[in-house]
């Protein structure tokens, strides 16, 4: 099967290597063309940007050639045309910056997109192929990508920032999420059975273990009974299996322990490779996971929410502020 190129900057796909952290100029939706018009009205003003016009030409070319028109996949000429004006404005700001991508920052790019997918540049350019884009407009479209990236990386990521304070806050809302089970010691006595043993060896095994626990009923020691009678290597221990946390040891002898008082031993259960007889030894207090161990990825998840709240402030708000808009219809 061919591998098919996507130009989507929060995927590894042919197209972006993350430079915007995942942000996507969502801009526009996608519109149904018309059929062929008469010039007049094809080139009917419908805004301005600072003065110039947009057209309806512009908007059905924009259509055709942008990627975010297909991502929104509704059929809304407003919101298309509310996209058309986005990149016209985010373009005036590149130029006003005078950011400038070179080829030497588009070739490097689409190393990365050919060793992300381990394709060769044959198998790059013949997938653009199959989607009607050339190789010279693919580049384009890198280099718009790019100084986008650059654009929002100047007017945004300098104007965000996550304190210890807020990562201290966000832990002590959020503590039931950091929760860790508690630690238990515990020893076994077990008797091996494989899961598909016949019904006869079942009655066997299950009567054996039967009469060891009646030994330890009648108050003979855990640990000697285990190194007499387990099958297990923990056996040379006295039955010491170690310390767990519930959760992480075979679901029966979780099952075993959970509701068993300190010191405490089960009733023979039956696991997958065989039957226990599990003694709680000790039992930690719940615990929670330490903000040390979690800091980092806890002011990542703030990050993030406060980069994509200050985009879209700056997207809606901030970069029409800056400029003269008209919607004529």
């Amino acid at each position: 099967m061919k591998k098919q190129a996507q130009h989507s900057p929060d995927t590894k796909t042919f197209a972006a290597v993350n430079v915007t952290n995942g942000f996507v100029v969502a801009l526009a939706a996608l519109v149904v063309l018309a059929a062929p018009a008469p010039a007049a009205v094809v080139n009917k003003i419908l805004a301005t940007v600072d003065g110039e016009p947009v057209t309806l030409y512009e908007l059905k070319q924009f259509t055709l050639s942008s990627q975010v028109a297909v991502q929104v996949g509704q059929q809304d000429p407003k919101a298309v045309l509310d996209g058309l004006i986005t990149t016209r404005l985010i373009g005036i700001e590149i130029k006003r910056r005078g950011i400038v991508i070179g080829d030497q920052e588009i070739d490097n790019y689409i190393k990365q997109i050919q060793q992300q997918n381990q394709i060769t540049e044959e198998q790059l350019f013949e997938a653009l192929g199959e989607q009607g884009l050339t190789p010279e407009i693919y580049r384009k479209q890198i280099r718009e990508e790019l100084e986008r990236a650059q654009l929002i990386n100047r007017e945004i990521r300098g104007k965000v920032s996550v304190t210890p304070e807020d990562v201290q806050r966000y832990y002590d809302s959020n503590k039931t999420d950091y929760a860790q089970d508690p630690e238990v010691t515990v020893s076994h006595i077990m008797l091996r059975l494989a899961e598909d043993a016949p019904d006869s060896e079942v009655a066997s095994v299950n009567a054996r273990a039967a009469d060891v626990h009646a030994l330890l009923e009648r108050g003979k020691d855990f640990a000697e009974v285990a190194r007499q009678y387990s099958e297990d290597p923990a056996a040379e221990d006295g039955g010491t299996l170690g310390t767990f946390r519930i959760g992480t040891m075979l679901d029966a002898l979780n099952e075993a322990v959970v509701d068993l008082p300190v010191g405490d031993y089960s009733e023979p259960i039956r696991s997958a490779v065989g039957i226990h007889i599990v003694r709680l030894d000790a039992k930690s207090e719940s615990t929670h996971t330490p903000i040390e161990d979690v800091s980092e990825e806890i002011r990542e998840r703030l990050y993030a929410e406060a980069l994509e709240g200050r985009y879209a402030k700056w997207l809606t708000e901030d970069l029409r502020a800056q400029h003269h808009v008209e919607v004529l219809e």
